[in-house]
């Protein structure tokens, strides 16, 4: 009781510091805010929100996925409303949004919930590879910006540099080919004996887990597709103002990564590390700190709302639902 007590307190304390530094280093006043809030375009806020909500749909129609491999079907009702519940828990209480929707649907759908949570950390492992990939996309296609802004005298390195590299990680990998038994009896060691290598072992065990899903070319669709709603979602809050409407595609792209980084922070929703990171991810086009401060705080508002409303709702719904048995025997 008194960890949890201390873990929350630290969160709290560490978004609202977080959130004070950023509003205070880019001279910030509430007049701004509200004036940010009525020079908004609501009709792509509204786009975005709805965008928003269709990612949302999309994370629960995978997790359907996972949890019929294991032969529950709780249905998209019960399964979006705890994804939802999930959010809004994070809002809250930092890392609490993955027991919430598991508690929700062993109480709307009698799932286990150890069950549950398994498919929950397979859901973040694929997320954390989906978000690799797009850090890598994102510093191949915005390089210029990114180098200008945080390694202004950053030079290539040579032709033979690069080829001596080369070489080297070659030479690596064949090494690797011609031990790999015995580091393959040393990684079995590794993951029986050790809590971190039980832990290593669990995750690629949840990576492997996709496998038994029914149909896993539609898992793989549907986590791209959240991806892409979460990037039109961004783009389309960048429409929603003149100062950022022109920013373009690839841009969003590195304030979709850079707010991503935000939100996993333990804190409330990501509160102040959001608004740091988009801030300092729009400087990279010039824009000045206020008017990147003032977006960020638009962005993460305007999804925070949203969030509150919906999971508050749904925690509503969780209420009134009848509850369902949703395993089913092979």
């Amino acid at each position: 009781m008194i960890k949890s007590f201390l873990k929350y307190t630290f969160s709290t304390l560490l978004a609202a510091a977080l959130l004070y530094w950023a509003i205070d280093k880019s001279d910030l006043r509430w007049n701004d805010i509200y004036l940010t809030f009525q020079q908004a375009n609501y009709t792509w806020v509204g786009i975005s929100l709805l965008i928003a909500l269709i990612s949302h749909i999309f994370r629960a129609l995978r997790w359907e996925q996972l949890l019929g491999a294991m032969h529950y079907y709780p249905g998209t009702t019960r399964t979006l409303s705890a994804v939802l519940i999930g959010y809004f828990a994070n809002f809250l209480v930092p890392r609490m949004g993955e027991v919430s929707r598991c508690g929700s649907l062993q109480k709307t759908a009698d799932i286990p919930f150890e069950k549950s949570f398994g498919t929950v950390i397979t859901e973040r492992i694929v997320d954390l590879l989906g978000l690799v990939l797009l850090v890598g996309l994102t510093f191949l296609v915005e390089w210029k910006p990114i180098q200008q802004f945080l390694f202004p005298n950053f030079k290539l390195p040579s032709a033979l540099t690069l080829a001596g590299l080369a070489s080297g990680a070659i030479a690596i990998l064949a090494l690797l080919w011609v031990k790999k038994g015995a580091l393959l009896d040393r990684w079995g060691y590794f993951t029986t004996n050790t809590g971190i290598g039980k832990k290593i072992q669990g995750w690629v065990l949840g990576i492997s887990s996709i496998q038994e899903v029914s149909n896993p070319g539609k898992f793989i669709i549907y986590s791209i597709a959240i991806w892409i709603a979460y990037f039109a979602n961004t783009y389309a809050l960048f429409l929603a103002f003149p100062v950022s409407e022109s920013l373009g595609l690839s841009a969003a792209l590195t304030v979709l990564v850079m707010g991503t980084f935000g939100m996993a922070t333990p804190t409330q929703g990501g509160i102040g590390a959001y608004h740091s990171l988009v801030a300092s991810a729009l400087g990279f086009y010039l824009l000045p700190l206020k008017e990147a401060t003032l977006l960020a705080t638009f962005f993460h508002g305007t999804q925070m709302a949203l969030i509150l409303l919906l999971g508050g709702l749904s925690f509503l719904l969780t209420l009134f639902l009848p509850k369902k048995h949703a395993h089913v025997n092979e």
